[in-house]
């Protein structure tokens, strides 16, 4: 793989982006949204350093660093940004030049030259295609680089875990129809086997996943509750990252198929009595902030995409970051440059867990590699080959509460350790972007149907519903929207609002301000 860098020209960037989001016309809102993190072209996959893509898509804004090669067969990055249009996006493919390399003073990098348009249109959360300039349209998917059965899946502790989320069943008109609360338990003496619950109703399916798949098949296997029938036959579906996707059947006959949504939230593994070290061995794994049992030292991750240095957001293009964790392991790419000023690219992946002496920090530390010799834009096939190392890199963030996990410290080659945040490409300072769009209480059950609330008018500080029946306010204080009900005086709702990437227990955002549904849609399930 190969990669690109990343642009805090953000000042300018957001300032453009503000108003096209005020001026650009009114497109048909998107049933998905791609997945930030790492993508790939896929009949370019061949197990060697090649190229690829950081893709980050927040709202309507599109953001994608591409990792590539030079001609003469250098690393080099490229950066484009812009707005979708439905499921589609078309913007520059932009060359920056004479940065910050590793080590060095600050400087800020100048744009060079556009080489062409890139277009990228998307079938669903994970897949879809782009054509380079110079090039066809080539099938791009997200890249999975940590297979269902690696070694890191085969302790003990992963065959007896215990995987938590919140999912939605949406029908074809996309409405949330059922809500539960589900929990995939594995055993090394008992079937996989997962248990739903919603609001007095349970139920247990007995699941099933290929070697070598991510897809798990669950089927009905009985009740939880005694005296209450099934209500879902079968289940598809995949757990990628910090989100769910797939299928769910009913029961009922005739029922159509629901479109399931969801975010998992934790993995638990059976307490051993000690904290040790290696792999799984704290005992969690969480998607959310906060402050866990005194027993429990858990890995908290990140959330993937592009992040950027703090102190480098000087509104002129400089050095960013693309992070990916999986199943135990970060992926990096760092956008920089080298001493000369030209563009560059540098990558390492090592092990992501806990940290074994200071509790609620989990981190990683791995070498940085350059590569060269691969693909260029527009060029003939060719697979890049490793050139040098580029020194030792560390990251480490908190799971403090109130914190969120979009915040980190990374310490480069030769160089003193710094914050670092993920990137907000929209604006994240109003209530408007803090609050509307349509959200899901975990636990708001009308009649037996999930209750939705959608929140599109600005009443002084308050977002409200259309009628304004419920009216919510950011507390800055708890980093939460509080809500309330019309005529009440007690808080109805709560949404933790730590930073835009936040997954919570108290919320789930299931449309952007734009409509957009924050799910993967509808994914490959075989």
């Amino acid at each position: 793989m190969a990669q690109t860098k990343h642009i805090p020209y953000l000042a300018s960037i957001l300032a453009v982006s503000a108003l096209t989001l005020c001026t650009a016309p009114s497109w048909a809102a998107r049933d998905f949204t791609p997945q930030a993190g790492t993508w790939v072209i896929s009949d370019e996959v061949d197990g060697k350093p090649g190229r690829g893509f950081a893709i980050d898509v927040q709202g309507n804004t599109f953001y994608m660093q591409v990792f590539g090669y030079e001609k003469n067969g250098d690393a080099t990055f490229y950066a484009a940004m812009g707005q979708m249009e439905g499921d589609t996006v078309t913007a520059p493919l932009i060359r920056y030049q004479g940065g910050r390399s590793f080590g060095s003073e600050p400087r800020d990098a100048q744009e060079d030259k556009s080489i062409g348009d890139v277009k990228l249109s998307f079938r669903n959360g994970l897949q879809g295609t782009i054509q380079l300039p110079g090039e066809s349209a080539k099938d791009i998917e997200r890249f999975i680089f940590t297979a269902p059965d690696a070694a890191y899946y085969q302790t003990e502790q992963w065959k007896n875990a215990t995987r938590s989320s919140r999912w939605l069943g949406l029908n074809a008109q996309g409405e949330v129809v059922n809500a539960w609360y589900a929990s995939l338990q594995s055993s090394s003496t008992e079937p996989l086997r997962l248990h739903l619950y919603r609001e007095s109703h349970a139920e247990t399916l007995e699941c099933s996943r290929p070697v070598q798949s991510d897809i798990f098949r669950c089927v009905a296997a009985g009740d939880i509750s005694p005296g209450q029938a099934p209500e879902v036959k079968e289940v598809k579906f995949r757990l990628l990252g910090a989100q769910v996707a797939g299928t769910v059947s009913l029961q009922a006959e005739g029922a159509a198929p629901l479109l399931l949504l969801g975010f998992n939230t934790r993995v638990d593994f059976p307490y051993r009595g000690a904290v040790i070290t290696g792999c799984c061995s704290n005992g969690l794994e969480s998607y959310l902030p906060g402050t866990f049992g005194y027993s429990h030292r858990p890995a908290y991750l990140p959330s993937n995409g592009t992040w950027v240095m703090v102190d480098e957001l000087t509104g002129k293009p400089g050095r960013g970051v693309s992070l990916d964790v999986q199943g135990g392991k970060m992926l990096m790419q760092v956008f920089g440059y080298l001493p000369n000023g030209q563009p560059n690219f540098s990558m390492g992946v090592g092990d992501y867990a806990a940290d074994p002496q200071e509790a609620g920090t989990s981190g990683a530390r791995f070498n940085l590699q350059q590569y060269r010799g691969g693909r260029s834009v527009g060029g003939a096939a060719a697979s890049g080959q490793w050139l040098r190392d580029d020194g030792e890199v560390e990251v480490r963030i908190s799971g403090a509460k109130g914190v969120g996990l979009a915040e980190a410290v990374v310490q480069f080659p030769g160089e003193p350790a710094k914050p670092m945040r993920r990137i907000s490409l929209q604006p994240w300072q109003t209530t408007e972007d803090k609050l509307f769009g349509e959200w899901y209480i975990p636990g708001s059950f009308r009649d037996g149907v999930p209750v939705t609330i959608t929140l599109n008018r600005l009443d002084g500080d308050f977002a409200t519903t259309e009628d304004g029946s419920v009216r919510c306010k950011f507390n800055a204080q708890v980093s939460r929207g509080q809500c309330q009900r019309s005529g009440a005086t007690e808080n109805a709702y709560a949404m933790d609002l730590y930073d835009e990437f936040v997954v919570s227990n108290f919320s789930i955002r299931l449309r952007d301000r734009h409509g957009n549904l924050t799910g993967l849609g509808n994914v490959p399930m075989d």
